[in-house]
């Protein structure tokens, strides 16, 4: 006996199998989610900073992985940009099949419906007339124009007149401007993922450089961008009074020099606080340059408020300290009574005391400063428990010796607790994260000598064998006012002493042999900058307006027809018979349909 086996048919891969995929909505519906979480993932995580920033937040494991799947610069990866890529295609496919049709539809209406499609109409209403045909057309065309409807007469295919009205003709209008805004608002998105650039980077004719110590005038030109360069977005840091020309595009672990259009000057800078010390406004004032000197354009730049030119967005991001002239005085701690060493420096730079056993570096200086009040022994004030110790400048001091390291901050700014003003010292060892603070008694004169004048009379007196009394701090304090020609009252005095002996309690847990104090600075401000250049922004807006209007069409503007069909019945009347569908919110369009029906039940 044979068996006989069913052949099954399977259509060949050809050009109609894909465009069919490719406009399928399932296809659409997952690249349109893979792009939503990817562009959540870009949105949370921050982009294009240095790597060894993402290595200390994530640690070596995350840092690893989300670098392998190019978290760092989602917009601009070629998985990202390859999705986007089929989301265009996808909905390109998509609006080419089905705007033909939807079109045609919108410019015609159907002439001679036929009996089944008016049968299969989800509202459907029958009733009687006595009047004539004329007469009947007239009231209901009257009718349908109360409720906002234009009406025409149609024949069926069975020959019965029927009147045909409408709302909401154009509402596919709303399907095709959706998906036009998708296409224009990812086609916008890759343009400014700059292609070309991406293209040159996998073609190995762009290398970035990945030496961020190297000179500018050492990068080598395969590092170098063109200004013509389609898209762009760099950062740049620049001193008042400096011009710059280029700015640094971060690209993977390593960075690409673009070249501006123009020259940028930073003509001033300027940065407000509120009370509490936290950054308020900061506003840089800039002139724009031809590369022939020539200036073009001056204005300034603030946060959320960009300059534009020629296409081109200059933006406010950070500020910073530009090597400003810092004045310390250190005092020796063995001989506390000798005039300070004074010391001019700047951020970044290396100090050497004590015969080069201690080794200074200065790392920050910040002009305003926020510390808890309770670390300076203050109750909890309006300022929501913080005080303003206005500028600080950090530094770290390296023991050569055992390789200890303490961190220090030295306050300019005197505050003041029960009546007597202090100066602020803070240190802590590395690897601690609790500041101890050293609160010296200032005095009427605005500095700390006749503090350290007087913690150097005690000790000699105490190499003198004088023991502790009140007699003689209260003598060593007055021969202190002398050498130091500041007198005190004898209040100012009593609480002078007060303060004097707790911070000599404090200064016990001091580790170092040397007390450095801030004392004036001549503040230089540098501005970031972030500069872009996205000419597909204005492709995306269009798109925006194109997907808020498609979709306030869709929601609010339902196509909704009625048909109202009139034939002869047995009784030498007039039988009316009322069909509708809606494209959306039935419930109410059946609602209007039963008050369109009592309307026409009443005239006819």
């Amino acid at each position: 006996m044979l068996e006989t086996q069913a052949s099954v048919y399977t259509e060949p891969l050809s050009f109609r199998v894909i465009f069919r995929v490719l406009g399928s909505m399932r296809l659409a519906v997952h690249l349109l989610l893979f792009v939503a979480i990817a562009s959540i993932i870009g949105t949370i995580l921050p982009q294009q900073e240095v790597y060894t920033d993402y290595l200390h937040q994530f640690g070596t494991f995350w840092f690893t992985v989300f670098g392998n799947l190019d978290l760092y610069d989602v917009y601009r990866c070629g998985w990202y940009m390859g999705i986007v890529a089929f989301l265009i295609m996808s909905t390109t496919v998509c609006v080419f099949r089905n705007a033909p049709s939807m079109l045609r539809e919108m410019r015609h209406v159907k002439s001679n419906p036929s009996e089944s499609f008016l049968q299969s109409r989800p509202e459907q209403f029958e009733s009687s007339s006595s009047k004539s045909d004329a007469e009947t057309t007239q009231s209901a065309t009257a009718t349908l124009g109360d409720f906002g409807y234009q009406a025409q007469i149609l024949k069926t295919s069975a020959g019965h007149s029927v009147i045909f009205a409408q709302k909401g003709r154009f509402y596919r209008t709303g399907y095709l401007l959706t998906h036009v805004g998708i296409i224009l608002f990812c086609a916008g998105a890759l343009y400014n993922a700059n292609l070309p650039l991406k293209w040159a980077e996998w073609m190995g004719t762009v290398h970035p450089e990945k030496n961020f110590d190297l000179p500018l005038s050492k990068i080598p030109q395969s590092s170098w961008l063109s200004s013509t360069s389609s898209a762009f977005r760099g950062i740049i840091t620049i001193p008042v009074g400096q011009t710059v020309n280029a700015i640094f595009e971060l690209v993977g672990d390593g960075f690409l020099v673009q070249h501006l259009p123009f020259m940028l000057r930073l003509d001033a800078f300027k940065v407000t606080h509120y009370s509490n010390g936290l950054a308020k406004d900061f506003v840089s004032t800039i002139s724009l340059y031809h590369h022939d000197g020539k200036k073009f354009k001056t204005g300034i730049v603030r946060v959320n408020h960009p300059m534009s030119v020629d296409g081109v967005q200059i933006y406010q991001s950070s500020y910073s300290d530009s090597a400003s002239k810092l004045q310390l005085h250190n005092y020796l701690l063995s001989a506390p009574a000798l005039p300070p060493a004074a010391i001019s420096t700047s951020v970044g730079e290396h100090l050497k005391t004590f015969g080069s056993k201690y080794a200074i570096s200065i790392t920050d200086f910040k002009t305003q400063n926020v510390i808890p009040r309770k670390a300076v022994g203050l109750s909890s004030g309006p300022d929501h428990g913080m005080i303003n110790m206005g500028p600080t400048v950090s530094y770290l001091v390296n023991n050569d010796r055992d390789h200890t390291r303490i961190i220090l901050k030295s306050y300019m700014k005197a505050f003041s607790r029960h009546g007597e003003a202090y100066r602020l010292i803070g240190f802590r060892e590395s690897g601690s994260s609790a500041y101890h603070y050293l609160t010296i008694p200032q005095g009427p004169e605005h500095g700390i000598r006749l503090f350290m004048t007087y913690l150097g009379d005690l000790e000699q007196a105490a190499r003198n064998g004088e023991n502790a009394s009140k007699t003689v701090f209260i003598n060593n304090l007055k021969k202190a006012e002398t050498q130091t020609q500041v007198f005190l009252t004898p209040h100012e005095r009593d609480d002078f002493l007060q303060a004097s002996l707790k911070a000599m309690q404090e200064l016990r847990a001091y580790p170092l042999p040397f007390l450095t104090v801030f004392h004036d600075y001549d503040l230089h401000w540098s501005a970031g900058l972030e500069i872009t250049r996205y000419p597909g922004m204005k492709v995306i807006y269009v798109a925006c307006f194109a997907l808020v209007f498609g979709i306030f069409i869709l929601f609010y503007v339902p196509r909704r027809r009625i048909w109202i069909q009139m034939s002869e019945d047995d009784n030498k009347g007039r039988r009316i018979k009322l069909f509708g569908d809606s494209s959306r919110n039935e419930e109410d369009f059946h609602r209007d349909m039963e008050e369109l029906n009592d309307k026409l039940q009443e005239k006819l």
